[in-house]
């Protein structure tokens, strides 16, 4: 059982060191519950589910791993060899990618109003994208990467219940795209904003420098390049998005095989997608040197360097 959960007021990603747990015993699921994905323990080839959070409210949290963090009341830990824990034939979600700071938080919550299946933020595709785990280097990697699959399609079927589940990823898992999808050609959704617009939230909010955000923005592009070839991609501006909200949900609703009533995006529109979270409105304002560094950031995106790598990746002219 959980006796106390750290990092509940961090956007921190996923680790099996997040909660301090007593009583331990093999366990024996209940009728009626519902075991949650939660993230990879590499260091005991395990993966921890988590008990006790409440299905819907997870589809609704701006953050499911926030959330699982917040309201978890007991921890699962199964072997990686042990497989899938949910029977059946539950296809793996759809992934949403992006450079974050795109609206993506908004999109699960029109998907949510729209009565869509979807989680924002499943934390074992970040950490099987992260650095050293998406490296050649390291010995686990494809051990990982099956167990990151097994946890999507138990996550599918947790939410889906015959339907295809939608999952927002958080931007580290442009990265390495190919680590996380089956096999084949899955629908894959990829979400972005102009360069400029994505700039300056990224200052505001993650206090990025010119060359972390262009090299940030640069790394999804190439993403965007790989899915674009790999998978069928949709493809989802975020200007585009509340320049024709109609227009736009509709496409988007089409692909997905569902439909998108106009009245469920106004909803979402409505409020702040990311409140109760360390990214809400008004969390972190504007630094004094904003304006400065967003020069500095344009400067280097129209660099002559730049534009020569950005001409061989998508969007070259958005």
């Amino acid at each position: 059982m959980v006796v106390r959960a750290r990092h509940t007021e961090r956007i921190s990603i996923a680790s099996s060191f997040d909660f301090s747990v007593t009583g331990r015993e093999r366990w024996h699921a209940k009728e009626g519950q519902t075991l949650l994905p939660y993230c990879l323990d590499p260091l005991r080839r395990r993966s921890l589910y988590v008990a006790g959070a409440d299905l819907e409210a997870a589809a609704a949290a701006p953050f499911y791993y926030l959330h699982l963090r917040r309201t978890a009341r007991a921890v699962v830990s199964v072997p990686w060899e042990q497989g899938r824990l949910v029977a059946g034939g539950s296809a793996s979600p759809i992934l949403v990618f992006s450079p974050g700071r795109v609206g993506s938080t908004l999109l699960s919550t029109i998907l949510f109003e729209a009565g869509i299946p979807n989680v924002s933020e499943p934390d074992f595709f970040t950490q099987m994208t992260r650095a050293f785990a998406a490296g050649p280097l390291n010995p686990l990697r494809a051990a990982m990467q099956g167990a990151a699959l097994n946890l999507g399609r138990d996550l599918a079927g947790a939410f889906g219940q015959g339907a295809p589940v939608v999952a927002k990823l958080r931007a580290e898992c442009c990265r390495a795209p190919w680590l996380i999808l089956e096999t084949g050609r899955p629908k894959t959704i990829f979400m972005t904003r102009r360069f400029e617009a994505w700039a300056r939230s990224t200052r505001r909010v993650f206090r990025a420098g010119p060359k972390r955000a262009v090299a940030k923005y640069l790394q999804s592009l190439r993403a965007l390049d790989w899915l674009q070839r790999n998978t069928q991609c949709h493809l989802l501006l975020y200007d585009s998005l509340l320049a024709d909200l109609g227009g736009e949900c509709a496409a988007l609703g089409a692909f997905l095989g569902c439909g998108i009533a106009p009245d469920a995006a106004a909803r979402a529109l409505g409020r702040d997608s990311q409140e109760g979270t360390p990214l809400e409105l008004g969390a972190r304002p504007e630094q004094a040197d904003a304006d400065e560094v967003l020069a500095e950031t344009l400067k280097l995106w129209g660099s002559d360097k730049l534009v020569r790598i950005r001409a061989s990746l998508p969007l070259f002219d958005a």
